[in-house]
């Protein structure tokens, strides 16, 4: 059986540590205080973006190309606006990193516990 922190509670923690870690962390789309889905839009200083999707104990990268039509952002706002149609409870955090291509997920750590 898998437990976890409230969805509420472990995003307000998570927003503490990587603002006192230097990152700009935001809370984009407030969702439901116990059990919304939690995604993280990745915006780097060069204008790339990614999205990490909680998916149980770990976290899913979606990452984007640039097309001559859309931008990285624009295809990640897409993206989430198609998610938020299946689940409006869901969480968006937006994080300014330095390069989208270091492994934050790793550092994260998720709201589940076994």
């Amino acid at each position: 059986m898998v437990h976890g922190l409230k969805s509420g509670f472990w995003i307000r923690a998570t927003l503490r540590r990587l603002n006192q870690n230097g990152l700009i962390a935001v809370i984009a789309h407030k969702g439901d205080e116990d059990a919304g889905s939690i995604f993280i839009i990745l915006t780097a200083r060069d204008g790339q973006t990614a999205i990490l999707q909680e998916d149980d104990t770990s976290w899913h990268r979606h990452n984007f190309t640039a097309t001559a039509t859309e931008s990285t952002a624009q295809q990640a706002m897409h993206y989430l606006e198609r998610q938020k149609r299946f689940d409006p409870d869901l969480w968006v955090i937006e994080i300014d990193v330095p390069d989208i291509t270091h492994p934050l997920e790793k550092e994260l750590g998720t709201r589940r516990i076994h």
